[in-house]
Order: structure tokens, then C-alpha cells, then sequence
């Protein structure tokens, strides 16, 4: 067995943390686990420390403070957390958008530098499983530097695309499989299986349209009930091939499929209205949902959306609310189908004109998203640290759940406060520290 270096500790820590007293204990950071020479001090305060090599062998940066406590179900020293968020790829370029993923990416980098423990970036292209270590990088003076790694402790997926997603499962699934490894928000949602999870659920299933899986006998029967539907695919995002249907006179149909713009049509029965948009449907799945009628603000559709994510102690809170307004005359309120942030207090006392009212809605909408997250995370595999969850609002002043999104983006460009932003982006490395087993500040 070989040993590395050693690791100095105090009485007050070994007694605090419950370490046991041996002349040689494993110790780990991330994946990496080796043996090492342990060394008790007498000292009242709680404190370790490393030998160079034992430094260099577990891959700790110089200058990065970890915390340590003792592993007992596994017998090890434990030091962390190390914290991977895993993407597809890495942009170089010097200009970007602030609402693009590289944004988020440095911006999450930039963050990460305020916590205790190490945080990189890394893609499925720069493990090595061998010796279960990465190339993960780091956003310094203006450009992403690289450095060597243990595979960390908890992976936070932010793979933006459902193609991307399906083509490095394989890396998921190898991730998983290591030890001690935690993951979460592991893979985007279908809209079909999540209405299935929460409309098993008496509270939250009074919010849900109602949606059925679109075929030419769900949709006969959907338009008897609805004058508006809305067909989606079963795994879209970004209000990319919605198709919008309302009933006319004498059965005809009028539609508007919205993509990189809109695009509007009609058809005298059912059967037309799918052999017309057979090309833009594909061979997806999709699913056929009631329309709602929402209300308007100034003569727009707009959707409440909120991230809604766990805290430094695994606990859900809502971390961001915001409005997003629809282009006058467009269904679809998705920022990047042009789409425009206003903030969600505004919005409501528009609507309401009475500020009880608008808090008891609020009040409403955080029960709303914690029954929403318990159930999807009681019925469906996997962890999740974030979602995102569009609200509809109808002219009444009920409340609709439209859509919830396991992959929220998180815009840079805030109109809003700044500190909010920041903590939006704080949270969910939080959360991993507290997957890893440790409480950060």
C-alpha cells in the first residue's frame, strides 16, 4: 500500500469530527482516494494540514481552502467539496451574448471564486476515467484556463440541448457509476411524463390544463371541449413548434405555428389540419393541451416564470420571479422568440389593483411550486437543485402551470437586482456543496 505524504491534525478537529486515531487513514477529495499518514496535534482550534505531497496527489489548487469532516460509513478523511459543471463545450471567443450559455458559464465560474472548495468547468471530452481525474477550467483575467482535476464530488448538469443531452449519455451514466459521485438535474423533462406525475396529485392537478397525447381521436375529442388548444412537442423548449388551434365556424380550424417566426394557416376538418402540419410535426411526440384564457396586460399574453431552487441546506425557495410579456399579437412569451422581461409586482397590481390580493397571489404561487417540486421529485428519478416553472394567469385570477423546465437558463443581463442575479447563480453551487456533505457560507 502506498502511502502519500501525511495530513497534521488537532485534538479539538479529530475530537469535533469523531476521527479516529491510526497511523495511516484514506483520505479523499472528488474521486481521488489514497492512503496517508495521520498526525494529531494538541490545539483547541479546528484545523489540518497538508503535506506538499499530499497536496499535489489529491490535485488541490494553490490558494483553494476545503473543508474537511470524517466519512465514517466509508472510513475516510473527506475534503471538499469539488463541484463539476459539466457543459458541452467551451467558447474562446472574446464577444458574447449575455444571455448565451458562455455568459452563464463564466458568470457561474466568477461566483464559484467566493466559496470555499474547488469549482470547474468541464465537458465529457476532457475526463480521464483512468485515473478518474478532468481537465476542468476555470474563468481568469478575461479567458478560460485549464487545469488537472479529480472528477468531483457532484456534477451540475448544464447541457442546454436535448441533442446534445442524448448524444453524451453515455458520460451520464459513467458518471453515475462512480462511488461517491452526486448529479444533479440530470436531463431535460417531457412535457407528457410530467403532466403524468402531477396530475396524480389532488392539490397541484387543479393547476394543470388539461393534455392528452396528440393523436387524430384525442384531438376530435379535445376540440368538442376547447375552442383554443395548443399542440407542443413532447420534448421542446423555447416555444419552437407550438401550433396554436382555434375553432371557427362551422368546425373549420385556424392555426399559427410559431418557430423562428409564425406562420399562419387553416383547415376545414382535423384530418386537413394534420396533414398540414405533418412536415413540422415530424415523427415527434406531441401532445395537445387546453387552451387557457389568460389575461392581458396592455393587450399582450405574458406568463409568470420562476426559478425555483434548493438552498445551501436542501430546501426548496423561490430564488427569481419575473413576467415575461409576449409580442403584441404572439401567444408565445419565450425571450428568445422575442418575448421581454417586466417585473412580476408590476404585472399583478395591474391586474388586481389591491395589494392583499396581489401577496396572497404570491402566496399562492410558492405553495404552488413546492407542491409542483415534491411531486416531480418524489415520482421521478434523479436529484434536482433547479427548475423553472411557467405560471399562466387567466382572466379570472386563477393560476395555470404551463410548463416546468429541469434546465432554467439564467440571463446575466438583469433589469433588476443585481444581488438577486448573484444569488440565483450562488444557489445551486450551494446545493452541491451540501450533496457533497458540507455547509457553505
Amino acid at each position: 500500500m502506498k502511502i502519500h505524504g501525511s495530513i497534521s491534525i488537532t485534538s479539538a478537529l479529530r475530537d469535533k469530527y469523531g476521527i479516529p486515531v491510526k497511523d495511516i487513514i484514506r483520505i479523499r477529495v472528488g474521486s481521488i482516494e489514497v492512503s496517508t499518514r495521520l498526525i494529531c496535534t494538541e490545539g483547541e482550534r479546528c484545523t489540518y494540514m497538508l503535506s506538499p505531497e499530499l497536496r499535489r496527489t489529491l490535485l488541490i489548487k494553490k490558494g483553494r481552502r476545503l473543508l474537511i469532516r470524517y466519512d465514517s460509513s466509508h472510513d475516510h478523511i473527506h475534503l471538499g467539496p469539488t463541484i463539476g459543471i459539466l457543459t458541452v463545450s467551451l467558447s474562446h471567443r472574446g464577444q458574447y451574448d449575455p444571455t448565451s450559455i458562455k455568459a452563464e458559464l463564466i458568470y457561474l465560474s466568477q461566483v464559484s471564486r467566493s466559496l470555499i472548495g474547488q469549482t470547474y468547468i468541464f465537458t465529457p471530452g476532457s475526463i480521464n476515467w483512468d485515473s478518474k481525474t478532468v481537465r476542468g477550467y476555470t474563468f481568469t483575467k478575461g479567458s478560460w484556463v485549464g487545469a488537472v482535476y479529480p472528477l468531483p464530488d457532484v456534477v451540475y448538469d448544464r447541457i442546454t440541448s436535448r441533442t446534445s443531452e442524448a448524444r453524451n449519455l453515455l458520460t451520464k451514466q459513467s458518471l453515475l457509476q462512480l462511488p461517491h459521485l452526486k448529479y444533479f438535474n440530470p436531463s431535460f423533462l417531457n412535457k407528457w411524463k410530467v403532466y403524468q406525475l402531477l396530475v396524480t396529485n389532488p392539490v397541484v392537478s387543479k393547476y394543470l390544463p388539461e393534455t392528452r397525447v396528440l393523436n387524430l381521436e384525442n384531438f376530435k375529442e379535445m376540440l368538442l371541449r376547447y375552442s383554443t388548444l395548443f399542440v407542443k412537442p413532447s420534448n421542446g423548449s423555447l416555444g419552437k413548434g407550438i401550433i396554436k388551434v382555434t375553432r371557427g365556424k362551422g368546425g373549420a380550424l385556424n392555426f399559427v405555428i410559431y418557430g423562428r417566426g409564425k406562420v399562419k394557416n387553416h383547415a376545414e376538418s382535423p384530418e386537413i389540419f394534420f396533414k398540414k402540419t405533418a412536415r413540422v410535426r415530424g415523427d415527434k411526440p406531441y401532445i395537445v393541451q387546453q387552451g387557457i384564457p389568460l389575461a392581458l396586460y396592455r393587450g399582450s399574453t405574458f406568463d409568470l416564470r420562476i426559478i425555483y431552487q434548493k438552498n445551501r441546506e436542501g430546501k426548496w425557495q423561490l430564488g427569481k420571479k419575473f413576467v415575461r410579456v409576449a409580442p403584441r399579437g404572439s401567444s408565445i412569451s419565450n425571450l428568445s422568440s422575442g418575448g421581454r422581461v417586466e417585473i412580476s409586482k408590476r404585472i399583478l397590481n395591474y391586474l388586481f389593483n389591491n395589494k392583499e390580493k396581489v401577496n396572497r397571489k404570491f402566496e399562492e404561487v410558492k405553495n404552488l411550486c413546492l407542491q409542483t417540486a415534491s411531486v416531480l421529485e418524489d415520482k421521478s428519478d434523479g436529484i434536482y437543485g433547479e427548475l423553472g416553472l411557467d405560471i399562466g394567469i387567466d382572466k379570472n385570477g386563477g393560476l395555470w402551470i404551463i410548463e416546468v423546465n429541469s434546465k432554467p437558463r439564467k440571463t446575466t443581463a438583469s433589469e433588476f437586482s443585481t444581488a438577486v442575479m448573484r444569488r440565483t447563480f450562488k444557489r445551486p453551487l450551494e446545493f452541491a456543496a451540501y450533496l457533497a456533505g458540507f455547509s457553505i457560507k
